[in-house]
């Protein structure tokens, strides 16, 4: 009887399902040790069943039988990784993701036939300087071993690392005479730094503790070398320019750049101009300095000028580009300038500038809707097409399935698929497609898609799991328009009887079927109990993902509620109204507790696991990270609630207690005993961003602003492992 597991198209090869035993008896060659360590790391139970073999000239990877085992050939390690990945999602199903693996539906299936694997665009890239902050800031060595070895199998050739920049930094102005007072006061703490990079603020988060700053030197390191036993290439911090913003003019032949305020308050570092005299010398300190901490050169660099909004002043903006690369050239020969395109950057005159055979652009896309005209050009230089997905890592079912199924061939004259979502622990639905856009170069059948993808990461074949992808396809996942990530819940925006969105910059109009998301969980609940799959971390996190966006599309329904009530001016009402309101929240804590995955705490401890083992340095980083994810500054301004989570904890602890101080506030009102000052409208506010007009508006409240500061050291309850049951939660709320 033919495997339900094993997919059509293999069985109709023939394919059969392989007995335990080795393939082979001789040692391997060292050349491929890393890809059976990552065999064994990933998928233990293939261990000692599955061999590689590296032909420089072969075009695209072949699988096919060796013996009682597979034998896996490609032109290079990547190549190799990349088809076993292909072979896991597609004929193992294996299922991994950032929210839950799956291995109960494993087989290793040996095909009678070779498995010709896909060719894949050449310069598949990760990260945006954000992910590593917003996303990166709680990931420790064990969970980057996970990480790349995710890449690896995805087919990620080309990751950003800026673990360890804070050394490079500290010995390169070190050697420039800059005080150590001041370098101290320069370094931005890990869950700052993406935006340090960027050039966009300084010394957020710190003085860094020395701890940190050595734990992130021996993780960039460690990274760095993991990556490249995988046959992966760095790609590091190129040099641009950037100097603290108080640097000496007169230490330097050349003109240094005042770079003003960034989102309307945080200091901008300097730029030297690339064409000053002494730009060559710090270029190539910089570069002997980043060398030395991550072992060795690089073929690519990043690095962005006059970043969002940067002020060029009199730099001619074309040699500017030729002297960055130059330097980075001499630094490394033949190396990549990787640039991003985002906003006006770069300009067309910097990028008249850059060499076009060692530039690659990155094209970052935000819009997710079907149909989406993808084309770029960037005169004539390579680019590769980013999405992104997710800003500040705010939880919120979200996708481009019709647009990443219908993006065939080279995508749009893209020369690589590139993942930057600044938030990735979410929708493992959307980035699965995106995994197999890069090693599927046809249009995608959702179907069959849906069926493999409900198969590996559920371990069953089911009907009603299908369905209920296929209505979520439909809705939540075929955004209309252009759009700055999710739908964002209310629950956590600052509290407003008008409030729709929560962070500035999002899109508060809806766009999908609420009730398809209903329906589409109600299936979910129904194949969950008929297959008992709450076992599974993957069934539990996509339940309690599903409630919870449930959950937020009502309050979408009840604050208005709130509203009418009050403005009827009837107290009782708008007490019930708001009691309603609030046990959403409640109730969404209690959803979320129930999966590893949206526990603050869990969250926290890996974020403190980065500091070692000093507690000072430990309790650094997770004020650090508390601030960014709920005010994001120290103090309200555009970026309040930008990175707002949706973890069980917050909502009990943060979300709850601001909404309750401003209801109670607004109870006081209508019963005319409110302080004059403790609520009421408040003016915009607008800073002007170099040229880019930033504003916030926000109903006043002493109460909320109270909450909002404490939180970064507030005591509260913490959860690391998940607890209660989200299929008694889910057929309570669904019922």
């Amino acid at each position: 009887m033919q495997n339900p597991s094993i997919p059509a198209f293999l069985a109709a090869t023939g394919a059969l399902a392989a007995l335990v035993a080795p393939v082979y008896a001789a040692a391997p060659s060292e050349n491929i040790k890393p890809a059976l360590r990552l065999v064994k790391r990933v998928t233990p139970e293939f261990a000692g069943k599955v061999n590689f073999s590296i032909h420089k000239k072969l075009s695209n990877p072949t699988i096919q039988a060796q013996g009682e085992g597979i034998l896996i050939q490609g032109s290079d390690m990547s190549e190799c990784l990349r088809a076993y990945g292909y072979y896991l999602r597609n004929v193992a199903m294996v299922h991994i993701s950032w929210n839950g693996n799956n291995n109960s539906a494993a087989r290793l299936v040996i095909p009678k036939e070779t498995i010709h694997v896909p060719a894949a665009l050449p310069f598949n890239y990760a990260y945006n300087y954000c992910t590593l902050s917003y996303t990166g800031v709680h990931w420790d060595k064990k969970r980057w071993t996970k990480e790349l070895d995710r890449l690896a199998l995805d087919g990620y050739r080309y990751i950003l690392v800026t673990a360890g920049l804070e050394t490079v930094w500290q010995r390169f102005l070190k050697d420039l005479g800059y005080p150590e007072d001041k370098i101290k006061a320069y370094i931005a703490n890990p869950a700052y730094s993406a935006w340090w990079h960027m050039g966009n603020l300084e010394g957020e988060g710190g003085p860094v503790h020395p701890d940190i700053i050595q734990q992130e030197a021996e993780l960039g390191a460690f990274i760095v070398k993991r990556m490249r036993q995988l046959g992966m290439e760095p790609v590091l911090q190129g040099y641009v320019g950037f100097l603290p913003h108080d640097f000496d003019q007169t230490s330097v032949s050349g003109t240094i750049l005042g770079q003003g305020k960034w989102c309307g308050h945080y200091k901008r570092p300097a730029v030297l101009q690339p064409t000053a005299p002494d730009f060559p010398k710090l270029a190539a300190l910089w570069y002997k300095h980043l060398h030395r901490v991550y072992g060795g050169k690089a073929k690519v660099y990043g690095g962005d000028l006059f970043h969002e909004g940067g002020h060029a002043g009199n730099t001619p903006l074309k040699e500017a580009a030729q002297a960055v690369q130059k330097a980075m050239h001499q630094a490394s020969p033949k190396s990549i300038w990787l640039l991003q395109a985002w906003g006006y950057n770069p300009s067309p005159v910097l990028l008249s500038g850059t060499d076009p055979e060692y530039t690659v652009i990155l094209a970052l896309d935000k819009d997710m809707s079907e149909g989406h005209n993808i084309n770029r050009n960037y005169q004539g230089r390579r680019h590769v097409w980013c999405e992104l997905l997710n800003f500040g890592g705010n939880h919120g079912l979200y996708g481009g399935a019709g647009l990443l199924e219908k993006m065939a061939g080279n995508a749009g004259g893209a020369s690589g698929i590139g993942l930057i979502s600044e938030g990735l622990e979410t929708n493992p639905f959307y980035y699965a497609l995106l995994a197999e856009r890069i090693s599927n170069r046809d249009v995608i059948d959702r179907s069959e898609f849906i069926r493999k993808y409900t198969l590996a990461r559920y371990g069953v074949d089911s009907q009603e799991l299908q369905s209920a992808f296929h209505l979520l396809a439909e809705s939540v996942y075929s955004p209309k328009g252009l759009r700055e990530g999710c739908l964002e819940s209310i629950l956590c925006a600052r509290p407003s009887l008008d409030a729709r969105k929560a962070s500035t910059w999002a899109n508060p109009n809806p766009y999908y079927s609420t009730d398809k998301v209903r329906q589409a969980a109600k299936l979910m609940l129904s194949a969950g109990k008929k297959h008992k799959l709450s076992r599974l971390e993957t069934f539990r996190y996509d339940m309690a993902d599903l409630c919870r966006q449930i959950l937020a599309d009502q309050a979408r329904e009840q604050l208005p509620k709130c509203k009418a009530a009050f403005e009827a001016k009837n107290l009782n009402a708008f007490q019930k109204e708001c009691a309603e309101y609030l046990k959403l929240i409640t109730d969404t804590a209690e959803v979320l507790a129930t999966s590893e995955h949206f526990l603050l705490g869990a969250f926290l401890e890996g974020a403190r696991a980065k500091a070692g083992k000093d507690k000072e340095a430990q309790a650094q980083m997770e004020r650090a990270v508390r601030q960014l994810i709920s005010t994001w500054a120290p103090r309200n301004s555009s970026l309040n609630d930008y990175a707002h989570r949706q973890f069980s904890e917050m909502m009990q602890h943060y979300y709850l207690l601001r909404w309750k101080a401003y209801f109670n506030a607004r109870i006081k009102e209508l019963g005319g005993s409110i302080d004059a000052g403790e609520i009421g409208r408040s003016a915009e506010e607008k800073n002007d961003n170099n040229g880019t007009m930033v504003s916030a508006s926000y109903e006043k409240s002493e109460s909320v602003d109270a909450i909002q500061q404490a939180f970064p050291t507030a005591n509260i309850p913490l959860l690391t492992t998940a607890k209660g049951d989200i299929m008694k939660l889910a057929e309570k709320l669904l019922r």
